[in-house]
Order: structure tokens, then sequence, then C-alpha cells
């Protein structure tokens, strides 16, 4: 099923008309077919919770349940003339009085709109694909991120400003946007422009949303996350750690340093790696992939992506 759902096998991604349809994303069935366990792994942190009949079930999906809950929500509580403010973050009532929850809530008090279901896919789409490719745990620490920037950054701004608020799921879902395409900036769509500059003016023309109501803490507030995104992919994508053990050992002032010494050698040239189809090879032309695009590898490197190819029918059939 997770092979379905990634592309079948049976396309030829060696040839011409095919290649500049590839990308690193649909060539992972190799790494998730024996090669390497190291973007869709079947763990059962990248995988679903469960499956409810064959429906998969991740933490997006729950994420997903529970806006359109919310949207029901604030419909039913705004007919009834009720406090909907009780859910909306507020500066004051959340450093003044508080109200912690707020923090959780706000991002899923929205109003009925013909365009909600598909802000709804939207986001279901980007963060499905971001928790698959790092793993629940990575992705729920993403989310958390999310939560938190919008109380720090206007927290900061009720300090030099004043008193702000917001509510709904509108910058979260473009951050989440902004945090797939650091992950393919190299995706192709309609054969020429990729996922980066898509994003970039998208980004753009968002921002440009707040200019005629001079709601400068909403630009901010979008800014803000956006880069909380950018900078989190970025950072896990080159290989950072996002373990909390890792990063009390970097703060830690009084750890051991360790010690380099050179090692003499005997003048002989350190043995090649093998690259007739081994994990560490194919790893690296899926890096380039994802980096610079398919267009970019040489000849040998897709002779090699070949000749992966046929071991994995071969493993197949």
């Amino acid at each position: 099923e997770n092979r379905h759902a990634r592309g079948e096998v049976a396309r030829d991604f060696a040839s011409p008309q095919n290649a500049r349809w590839w990308n690193a994303r649909e060539l992972c069935y190799i790494r998730d077919s024996g090669f390497t366990m190291r973007f869709y792994p079947n763990y059962s942190d990248n995988g679903p919770i469960r499956y409810v009949g064959r429906v998969p079930i991740y933490v997006t999906t729950i994420i997903v349940a529970l806006i359109c809950l919310g949207m029901l929500a604030t419909t039913m509580i705004e007919s009834a003339h009720g406090q909907i403010g009780y859910f909306e973050f507020s500066t004051t009532l959340f450093y003044g009085h508080g109200w912690l929850w707020q923090m959780f809530t706000a991002m899923f008090v929205n109003g009925p709109d013909f365009f909600f279901l598909f802000g709804v896919f939207f986001y279901y789409w980007c963060a499905s694909e971001i928790e698959q490719f790092f793993g629940r745990k990575t992705f729920l620490l993403l989310f958390g991120l999310n939560l938190l920037v919008g109380p720090v950054v206007l927290g900061l701004w009720s300090l030099v400003v004043g008193p702000a608020e917001y509510h709904g799921f509108y910058e979260m879902y473009v951050a989440m946007f902004i945090a797939y395409a650091t992950l393919y900036p190299n995706l192709e769509y309609l054969g020429w422009v990729t996922l980066k500059y898509i994003a970039f003016a998208c980004l753009a023309i968002a921002c440009l949303g707040y200019f005629p109501e001079n709601n400068w803490q909403g630009l901010a507030y979008m800014l803000a996350i956006c880069g909380v995104n950018f900078g989190f992919v970025r950072y896990v994508k080159l290989g950072g750690s996002v373990e909390w053990g890792d990063w009390a050992k970097k703060l830690n002032p009084f750890r051991r340093r360790p010690k380099f010494r050179v090692v003499p050698t005997d003048g002989r040239p350190a043995p090649r790696a093998d690259t007739g189809g081994s994990v560490a090879s194919v790893d690296a032309i899926l890096d380039k992939i994802a980096r610079d695009g398919f267009a970019s590898l040489t000849q040998d490197e897709r002779d090699q992506l070949e000749r992966a190819r046929e071991i994995l029918n071969k493993k197949r059939h």
C-alpha cells in the first residue's frame, strides 16, 4: 500500500521521456524496498497510527479532523451569540490572565467558508508528506513549534506596540506549504517551474494581503511561522538532530571537547566505495535528486539507478 501511494515501480525512470517527471519522493520506493530505510522506513513512526477500513490515520489526519470540528463548533457558538473570544488567542488574556489553552485552540477557530475544504485538503497534503518523510516524532515537534510561534511573536509585539490577537489556521497551512517546498524544492510543475519558486511567489502574494489593512502584527506572525518551518526542515534535512539529549550536550559548557591528532598513512589511496548499486551510493544519488533535480544526474549515475531498478525488479519477481 505504501508503494502504491508513492507510485508504481513499473515506470521506467531511466527513459528520457519519463525522467523529467521523476523526483526524489517518487524514487524512494528503492529505499522502501530494501536498499535503505532513511526516507520512507517501514517503522511505525513513519507509517499510519492505524487504519480505519482502508483509510490510513496519521497525526495529520487527527489535526485535520479537529480543524473541521472546530469550524462547526465556531459556527454554533457564534450562532448562539456565545463568547468565541475565550478560544481565540489574545496577548492580554494569555499573559495577563493565564488562559494558556488559547495557544492550542486558536488555530481551530475558523468560520465557514467556500474555500475552507480546499485549505483543509491543502494542509493535509503538505503536512502528511512532512510526517511520512521525517516521522511522527519530528512532525509533532514541528507542529509544537508552530503553536509556539504565535504566543512568542505576538507577545514581543505586545511589549513594543500593544495588545495583539489571532485565530484560524491560515498562517499555519501557508507555513506547512513552505515546509513542503523546502523539503522538495526542485519538484517541477507544468514541466518548467519548480516548487521553490511557486512557494516564494505564493508567500509574497500572501504577505501583500496584510498591507491594505495595515495588519503588521499578522504580517510579522506570517513571516515568523514561515521562517520557523523553513529553518526547521532545512536543519533536519541537512542532518541536524532534533533529539533533546544532543542539544543538552551541545549547550553544556563543561563538556569535554574531543582531541584530534593526525594519523600518518602509508601513502596508499583509500579504497573506493562500491558504486554498483550499494546502499550508500544510491543514497547519495537520491540526495542529489532531492537537492538539484533529476536533470543534474550524470550518465553514470543514471546507469546506476537503472541497475538498482533491475535488482529491485528481480527481488520482486
